[in-house]
């Protein structure tokens, strides 16, 4: 009667690349892991720098500083609506998190809560916001106007 193989025998039978493939997954982790770029990682870093601000500058300071954001060649004539000094915000959701639209190009959406203080109406609105990263100078602005506070 003929001996059954020890399991390690098995192992090596049924599995003979087993030593090779794992290094050829680390490298392949590896790889994956190291195609972004730097460009692209410091890119992401100061998106989410831009973002966390301007939340905050919506969220905490007057609401007109968020014009500051904008990018400069597109809203250069553009004037403050008027009665933004009446507006107090006390709620910025983030309804969807930032995703790209195109190359350099990100959206995200979301829910600003306000009250109008001399009638203290509250009221929502969804911001649908478009950045584009300025490769020269390393800056991300808003491309699209800045919702109304009706």
């Amino acid at each position: 009667m003929s001996q059954l193989p020890r399991y390690s025998n098995l192992a090596r039978m049924y599995n003979p690349s087993l030593r090779t493939l794992f290094p050829l997954l680390a490298l392949l982790l590896l790889l994956v892991g190291g195609c972004q770029t730097l460009e692209s990682k410091r890119s992401n870093i100061e998106l989410e720098n831009v973002l966390n601000s301007y939340h905050t500058t919506i969220r905490w300071d007057r609401p007109e500083k968020a014009y500051l954001f904008l990018k400069p060649a597109h809203f250069a004539g553009e004037r403050l609506p008027a009665g933004l000094d009446n507006v107090r915000v006390t709620g910025y959701e983030v309804i969807q998190p930032p995703a790209p639209v195109s190359d350099g190009v990100v959206a995200q959406t979301v829910r600003i809560s306000y009250v109008l203080e001399d009638r203290q109406i509250e009221r929502n609105l969804l911001d649908q916001q478009l950045w584009e990263y300025q490769t020269e100078s390393r800056i991300w602005y808003r491309i699209n106007p800045i919702p109304a506070y009706q």
